[in-house]
């Protein structure tokens, strides 16, 4: 028996979502990016998402146009919806939404910056943090790792993001002798 695929049909609902993993993310996300992210197991439909955006687009979401990219960040309204609304979002989806963001943001932030990692983390409602840590080969441009790091609080997570960023090559060299 198939399990059913939980879905975000309604308009409102995904406004909420939307103002939520930028929230949770602390940054922007363009909209190549939102589509990516909502489209995980057919979560939310592209043209939902796309009534979504325009309708928030103004009021709840700021857009912005860097070099021909559609960029969206919340306004201090979106900020409060996200704050207020983004537990009405069943928890099983806003995580789901929450990894596949902080995967494509690494992603893409690493592109941006041509660097070969990326570190973001979420707070959770029970005050717990989830970090992404996303690693690549810096010769072939590969994926080396993905890890999502658990930690008690915003304050352990604040200190592990640092100390991996502090000094990236040796976090990687710990990782290939761990694993290798």
């Amino acid at each position: 028996m198939e399990v059913p695929r939980i879905r975000v049909s309604e308009i409102d609902d995904i406004c909420v979502l939307i103002c939520h993993l930028i929230y949770s993310l602390g940054c922007p996300l363009s909209k190549n990016e939102l589509i990516e992210i909502t489209s995980l197991e057919d979560t939310v439909n592209y043209f939902n998402l796309m009534s979504a955006l325009e309708k928030a687009s103004g009021h709840l979401l700021d857009v912005i146009d860097i070099d021909g990219e559609i960029v969206y960040s919340n306004t201090a309204m979106g900020i409060k919806a996200a704050k207020d609304l983004g537990s009405s979002i069943k928890p099983s989806v806003r995580d789901k939404m929450f990894k596949e963001a902080v995967r494509v943001y690494t992603r893409d932030a690493m592109k941006r910056n041509n660097s070969f990692l990326a570190v973001r983390y979420i707070q959770n409602s029970d005050g717990s943090c989830t970090i992404g840590v996303r690693i690549m080969d810096e010769e072939s441009a590969k994926q080396d790792y993905y890890l999502e790091i658990a930690a008690k609080d915003a304050e352990n997570a604040d200190l592990i993001k640092s100390k991996i960023k502090q000094d990236p090559k040796a976090f990687k060299a710990y990782l290939d002798n761990y694993f290798k």
